[in-house]
């Protein structure tokens, strides 16, 4: 069985070096929104979980700015504690802008070829063994296709990810021809598990030359670290480019490296058990609960938005806090 490492990034907000770095930075064309920043303070619950529900974890690297949690266990055996200065070129630093940092996790000293990246805001909710993550030595994902991802504008999300959606296909068709790839694994693209919604537009797109899109989800991410090397082996302009101080609509975002296992069927297909929550306001307090007490989830994903306003933000951090303090009330050899 190959080693299986996670990787999750994390940022103090309230940290006096980062306030005085975003202070002389935040003139920086690029989004700025509140959600992108701002701590729930749940964060010893990601540990907590992972050493419950993934007790074979191989290593968990912690990337920061340089500052790390108050309450971490540095001499944990299983831990690595890394800062964006230890991997990413200094000229791009500091950056705002997580894509910049996670484009650049292949350079992580150390790190397996096989890895899974979690947000701080995805946790593990139920017990999971290696083979959720990687089968037969292949990242296990879902490929299910659609034609629907279409660009939408607003004043608060602006683009959100879609136009860097768009850049990461117009990458990957660059290098791949889709008929070609279908060809050459028919299962990959045309099994039971992309379910009949799944299987009619592979129908629909049956010898189209070009890949127009996939489902996205936002949920820990099973990666292997050579793709990263090939990607930026055959794109290193644009994928400097895109590592801007704050995050711009037309970049790279590590969505490509996915897409690109998917181009070159460098994946295991396999449907997720996860659940997200966007939050917006004190009403997701029941989704989020119902997500929790779900046994058949995997894994769920507590997405702060610019669209939650300070005073729900506060009362909606007690209430998580509350409900995973009783999940997770016991605390991991992670912290102190």
């Amino acid at each position: 069985m190959e080693k299986i490492d996670f990787v999750v990034t994390w940022l103090d907000s309230s940290d006096p070096e980062w306030q005085k770095q975003y202070e002389l930075y935040k003139n920086a064309k690029g989004d700025k929104g509140k959600g992108r920043f701002r701590d729930m303070n749940i964060f010893q619950y990601w540990f907590r979980a992972v050493e419950k529900y993934a007790p074979w974890v191989n290593k968990v690297y912690l990337v920061t700015n340089g500052t790390f949690p108050k309450w971490i266990n540095r001499d944990n055996p299983k831990l690595v504690l890394v800062k964006h200065e230890d991997y990413m070129p200094k000229e791009i630093l500091p950056t705002f802008n997580s894509c910049s940092i996670e484009l650049h996790f292949h350079r992580i000293k150390g790190l397996s070829e096989h890895f899974v990246y979690f947000n701080d805001d995805i946790f593990l909710n139920n017990p999971t063994l290696p083979d959720y993550f990687f089968k037969d030595g292949l990242p296990c994902d879902f490929n299910k296709e659609t034609c629907l991802n279409v660009p939408i504008y607003t004043h608060t999300e602006r683009f959100s990810i879609y136009m860097s959606m768009l850049a990461d296909l117009g990458i990957v068709n660059a290098h791949f021809n889709r008929w070609e790839t279908v060809c050459k694994s028919p299962k990959r693209w045309f099994g039971l598990h992309l379910g009949l919604k799944g299987l009619i537009m592979s129908s629909i797109l049956i010898k189209q030359r070009l890949f127009v899109g996939f489902s996205n989800f936002h949920t820990e991410q099973a990666f292997l670290k050579s793709t990263f090397d090939e990607v930026w082996e055959k794109e290193p302009d644009f994928l400097y480019s895109s590592c801007t101080r704050f995050r711009e609509d037309v970049i790279a975002n590590p969505y490509l490296f996915r897409y690109w296992q998917f181009a070159s069927n460098m994946f295991f297909p396999k449907k997720r058990k996860f659940a997200t929550v966007h939050i917006t306001g004190r009403h997701n307090m029941s989704d989020i609960e119902k997500c929790l007490n779900n046994t058949d989830i995997a894994s769920i994903c507590l997405n702060d938005t610019s669209l939650c306003t300070e005073e729900d933000f506060i009362f909606v951090v007690n209430q998580i806090k509350q409900m995973l303090e009783k999940k997770l009330p016991a605390k991991s050899s992670f912290e102190i």
